[in-house]
């Protein structure tokens, strides 16, 4: 999930300034979502129907995945404006790290989130094909958005340091190794407190759900504060607050939970597994904010000027 948030935070400005990219890029998730949508109607009711429920819902995250690969191949190829066989001969290695890494390793995760969106939030007990259309859709989204951003760094529009995946999470700790280690574990120290408390009282996954992304967004959004440079404005940090934040928060926990409680079948007392699921998503949603916030840096310091002397006095 770390690439949308540097997709929409740290690169979101260059897609929204051109109109003409954003409805090019909204015609392209319509038609991978729709082209996945028939398929996998098949494929929900005929060719893994007679299979015990978490095989069948193995099975068809798999294909779904698989199915992503293509489609995220497509939507690169249209953001950056060119056919995809001349790309795959130009830069082959990019296209298997988005082949993987957002087609289908970003598909499989999406789709635990979904199936937890039906299943605690909604009710549903069955799955549904066009629920595929949704995660057929984002990885088209975020194909698109990278193959476009390519397009601009062509044209030296845009400097593409941090993009897609060349600069490593852990490259920020020697910065300020204490005091992020230090953050990250009161996150994951708070979650599981407020977790072990909000269990027993909160049984509904759907409060649950709402609770985890108030917390944790709270936190995500005062860490991001912390680790920028520059103070944002309020309006800045209301945004986060939204997205990332609460909604990232939010998925993070259906992902999880899906994972533990419907596929894993883990039963946990109340307290206990609301404790782990909120810690889990605390720290692992810090430790991203904190990320994003420490890309940023550029945006106010030119490359050039930065050193590792500037960048100890950003951290104190």
């Amino acid at each position: 999930m770390l690439h949308r948030l540097k997709l929409k935070i740290v690169y979101g400005d260059a897609l929204n300034v051109d109109k003409a990219a954003k409805g090019l890029k909204l015609r392209v998730i319509l038609i991978s979502g729709f082209a996945v949508f028939i398929p996998f109607l098949a494929i929900t009711y005929l060719l893994v129907a007679q299979e015990d429920r978490v095989t069948k819902l193995l099975i068809i995250g798999f294909l779904s995945a698989i199915s992503c690969v293509p489609v995220v191949l497509y939507a690169y190829a249209k953001g950056i404006g060119r056919p995809i066989r001349e790309l795959w001969k130009e830069r082959p290695e990019e296209l298997k790290w988005l082949s993987l890494k957002i087609g289908f390793l970003y598909g499989f995760t999406l789709y635990w989130m979904i199936l937890g969106i039906v299943e605690f939030l909604f009710g549903y007990q069955s799955f549904r094909a066009a629920l595929i259309s949704f995660v057929a859709s984002a990885a088209a989204r975020d194909g698109f958005e990278i193959g476009y951003l390519r397009r601009l760094e062509s044209v030296k529009q845009v400097k593409m340091k941090h993009f897609p995946d060349n600069r490593s999470i852990w490259e920020m700790f020697p910065v300020a190794p204490q005091k992020i280690i230090l953050l990250v574990s009161t996150a994951i120290l708070g979650g599981a407190m407020t977790g072990l408390y909000l269990g027993p009282i909160l049984p509904n996954p759907r409060h649950q759900t709402i609770a985890v992304g108030l917390v944790v967004g709270v936190v995500a959004t005062l860490s991001y504060v912390w680790a920028l440079d520059v103070p944002p404005s309020r309006k800045a940090i209301l945004r986060y607050f939204v997205w990332p934040g609460f909604t990232m928060a939010v998925t993070y926990f259906l992902i999880l939970a899906y994972l533990l409680r419907i596929i894993f079948s883990i039963t946990l007392p109340p307290a206990t597994d609301l404790a782990l699921l909120m810690s889990a998503c605390a720290g692992w949603l810090t430790l991203e904010s904190l990320f994003v916030a420490y890309l940023q840096w550029g945006k106010t310091i030119p490359v050039s000027e930065t050193s590792s002397k500037a960048l100890n006095e950003i951290a104190s």
